[in-house]
């Protein structure tokens, strides 16, 4: 993803936690120096080892990853997730006194301050993983149907056992993917606020949108493969009847057209006014507007490619 500076940041602090036994930094094609930056390192540090792939994606640079790996338990980090001095250690102890097959970490997404406008995609991201740990913490069950990664480690027999890309192709959301394979497994998992990792999301309104879309996408794909999932899935779930009575009609195509431009202008213009309540709302409704639309093409393409009995 041509991310050099985080990896840049995120090496020295690794080598430093003394539970770190070896580096191991999947490339997925950028082609912006990274690979020959690790490389410089591995040669001043054994324990680094770099990994070239040609643009395979996030499951399978997670996979080439485990597979080379020679210890028992990894920690996967995102590339856009900055650790802290003792996240691997804390890691390590976690799977040491609770024996559990999986620990999620924390990693609060990172919202500069003061405000500025075009934020919102990271202010709206970062109330929704923010929510998403409450649950983790009241609700430890339901770790794995909200499977947030970037920061976790796990056991690694299991983690290619269930495998991290699995047979479905996905655009977005193969976080969630993985935890449902891992739930059907029957593998344990415990979420530690104290392991954390800093979250340096950016995003462009525009760029938001289509990553809403794409996950719409999946979340219908998903349905159909995992049915216990079927009502999280639904972008319905936990809405009121006036709010999906508004979604529906938004959502319909011809009128989704209007719709969406016209909200993300009322947020890109309301962001210049520093109307930050209203920027962050007409963020909010497009985001549910593009994430319904898409949810429901989907499923009509399955619907209409189902065979008839």
């Amino acid at each position: 993803m041509n991310r050099r500076a985080l990896i840049e940041r995120s090496v020295p602090i690794l080598l430093d936690d003394p539970a770190t036994g070896e580096l191991i930094v999947v490339v997925d094609g950028a082609r912006d120096g990274t690979m020959e930056v690790l490389e410089g390192w591995a040669e001043r540090d054994g324990r680094v080892r770099p990994i070239w792939q040609e643009n395979a994606g996030e499951g399978a640079a997670r996979g080439n990853g485990v597979a080379a790996a020679r210890h028992d338990v990894v920690v996967l980090l995102d590339d856009d997730v900055i650790p802290t001095a003792d996240l691997v250690t804390r890691h390590a102890m976690r799977h040491s006194i609770d024996s559990v097959d999986v620990v999620l970490g924390y990693m609060p997404t990172t919202v500069p301050t003061p405000r500025r406008r075009g934020q919102v995609p990271t202010i709206l991201y970062s109330q929704d993983y923010e929510k998403t740990c409450l649950g983790y913490q009241n609700h430890p069950e339901d770790i794995w149907s909200h499977f947030w990664s970037g920061n976790f480690s796990v056991r690694r027999d299991h983690a290619l056992a269930v495998g991290l890309k699995g047979g479905i192709r996905l655009g977005y959301h193969e976080d969630l993917y993985f935890g449902l394979r891992c739930q059907e497994a029957g593998l344990t998992a415990v979420f530690d606020r104290e392991a954390v990792g800093n979250h340096t999301h950016s995003r462009s309104l525009r760029k938001f949108s289509r990553e809403v879309r794409r996950a719409g996408e999946a979340r219908a794909i998903l349905m159909h493969w995992f049915p216990d999932f079927r009502d999280l899935a639904d972008p319905f779930f936990d809405t009121s009847g006036p709010q999906r009575v508004v979604l529906t009609t938004l959502s319909i195509p011809w009128i989704r057209a209007v719709a969406t431009p016209t909200l993300m202008a009322v947020s890109w213009f309301a962001g210049i006014m520093r109307f930050w309540a209203l920027e962050t709302d007409a963020a909010r409704v497009m985001r549910q507007v593009e994430l319904v639309y898409s949810f429901r093409k989907r499923m009509k393409v399955d619907m209409e490619l189902r065979p008839v009995s």
